[in-house]
């Protein structure tokens, strides 16, 4: 049976902040860089907040700080090329 009082220490679980700068960096790359800037921002901070502890939190915060710098740069070609698209 599931216990509410489970054995996890709060140091094994995963921060809600680094799941959402990564879910939000994926959704970036699928809208086209739509949700860059939130990936990037719960990116920076889930890193600052897990700045003295190694773990695994930290990983997927990196890598969602990644993904979402990526966005940004997909959404800033895709920008410039609807832009000049339309100005010409």
């Amino acid at each position: 049976m599931l216990d509410s009082r489970s054995n996890i220490s709060s140091e094994d679980e995963l921060s809600a902040l680094p799941l959402w700068a990564f879910t939000l960096g994926v959704f970036a790359l699928l809208t086209f860089g739509l949700t860059a800037v939130p990936s990037i921002i719960c990116g920076h901070l889930a890193l600052a907040r897990e700045r003295t502890r190694r773990s695994f939190g930290k990983s997927v915060a990196l890598v969602g700080l990644v993904i979402g710098y990526l966005g940004a740069a997909v959404f800033g070609t895709w920008s410039a090329v609807l832009i000049r698209h339309f100005l010409q």
